[in-house]
């Protein structure tokens, strides 16, 4: 799945996580996928650690056959 970050203020696109969660015989929750992406931002220096409210999230399904595949 794919996880978008943006500003709130201006909606201006930060980043475009690809996530993987492993999940035996369920779909982990949104929340997970968020966490995840949030994680990997702030490892990043994108965004501000201490600010998350400041950033909207969004699910995207890939949209490539390569991205669908990996």
């Amino acid at each position: 799945m794919n996880v978008l970050i943006s500003r709130r203020e201006d909606r201006a696109v930060i980043v475009l996580y690809e996530i993987h969660l492993a999940g035996e015989d369920r779909t982990p929750p949104d929340r997970s996928y968020f966490d995840e992406a949030w994680k990997r931002a702030v490892a990043d220096g994108l965004v501000d650690g201490e600010r998350r409210a400041d950033y909207g999230f969004q699910l995207r399904l890939p949209t490539t056959i390569y991205e669908a595949s990996r």
